[in-house]
């Protein structure tokens, strides 16, 4: 299974998205906030979660055929900025200069700052755009994917459950140490579509595409009988299922579906940063020209997202890690084969926390501006 080929992905995404327009078409149309909204959007971003990490994972793989050692994680990390930061920023200055009104009072440079670095959760900030919390925590499980796949990309699936187990733990304690570090209670999430990548390697799949949309939908259930007060493991207990049961499908043949659910995934970055805003200007018009004006908008303004700013900034992105690379190879052709070896648990743990404990007194004692700038250095 090719990430970039894969119409069960493409679904996994689209699905995502879906449930997390859904959730806030619902909320925004009737002005509350149910319960099933909450579960439904929830679960979008839950099915991201386990969707991103696999799909890095695989493209970590594909990458190490002609990459090693720094030179794969330095052109992790640069496809990785221009691929999320770009439409982000635009986004957030949006916002800041008011183009679009998020609120009544000017926003600080401060909070801009924070939401530009996408250190929101670090800084206590305010998210300047709707859905904006999610992506910080994109950004901070990025630190630690490329060493993860170092560590595991020869090992047994059993080391990837271990390693979700860890997550785990670390869920659990992270409450007891600081709220800022909340990357901790997603990272189970995260971890399971780790957990997804090293099971392709495991198993065959060995059943009919068509069962894959009836299965997906039954990982589901696992969530949705959460209570909202006390989700948590539920929710590592759903992306574990989630991503447990990706490896053993074929891939999807319908047409019909493999088109829409394509077309849906290219675009869902922009739809997802997008469609609060949307509906929110729609519902200010009445009648007939609310529903065609929304339709309308919801389906340009993405579309011209991805054509406007993401896919340019994808391809800069990628050039300027091609040109990175050969450079490093030119100065220094010893560092292509620097990690090539499988690293050590030890090593693995060494690198991630050597990064988070440079944050945690930056956490615990400076200001929010500061605090976002030092942590932008360290990671």
């Amino acid at each position: 299974m090719e990430a970039k080929e894969s119409s069960n992905l493409d679904l996994v995404r689209a699905v995502a998205v879906l449930c997390v327009f859904a959730a806030h078409f619902r909320d925004l149309i009737t002005g509350t906030g149910a319960h099933i909204s909450w579960a439904i959007g929830q679960m979008g971003v839950l099915i991201f979660f386990v969707h991103t990490s696999l799909v890095l994972m695989m493209s970590l793989e594909r990458s190490a055929r002609k990459l090693k050692g720094r030179i794969l994680v330095a052109d992790f990390y640069v496809r990785r900025f221009f691929r999320i930061y770009p439409l982000s920023i635009v986004v957030v200055t949006v916002a800041f200069l008011e183009l679009v009104p998020t609120r009544l009072d000017p926003w600080p440079w401060s909070t801009y700052i924070s939401n530009l670095a996408l250190t929101l959760n670090l800084t206590y900030s305010e998210h300047m755009w709707w859905g904006l919390w999610t992506l910080p925590l994109e950004v901070q499980m990025y630190v630690a994917l490329p060493f993860l796949f170092l560590w595991l990309r020869e090992r047994a699936f059993g080391w990837a459950l271990a390693m979700w187990a860890v997550a785990v733990a670390v869920g659990v304690l992270q409450p007891y140490v600081s709220q800022r570090l909340s990357i901790g209670q997603y990272g189970p999430c995260f971890v399971a579509g780790v957990v997804a990548w090293r099971l392709m390697h495991t198993v065959r799949a060995r059943y009919r595409g068509a069962l894959w949309p009836l299965v997906f939908g039954a990982t589901t259930s696992i969530w949705l009988i959460a209570p909202r007060h006390d989700a948590t493991f539920y929710r590592w207990a759903f992306c574990l299922a989630l991503g447990c049961a990706i490896p053993w499908f074929r891939e999807l043949r319908w047409t019909p579906l493999v088109v829409v659910a394509g077309v849906i995934a290219k675009y869902s970055y922009g739809i997802y940063l997008s469609h609060a805003a949307i509906i929110r200007f729609a519902l200010t018009l009445d009648g007939l020209e609310r529903w065609v004006t929304l339709i309308a908008l919801v389906v340009s303004v993405p579309v011209a997202m991805f054509h406007l700013i993401e896919q340019p900034m994808i391809a800069l992105g990628r050039r300027l890690a091609r040109q990175a690379t050969q450079s490093a190879v030119v100065r220094d052709p010893s560092s292509v084969s620097i990690l090539h070896k499988s690293w050590s648990l030890s090593q693995v743990v060494r690198t991630i926390f050597q990064r988070v404990w440079l944050l945690i007194p930056m956490i615990l004692s400076t200001s929010e501006v500061e605090l976002t700038l030092e942590a932008v250095a360290v990671l």
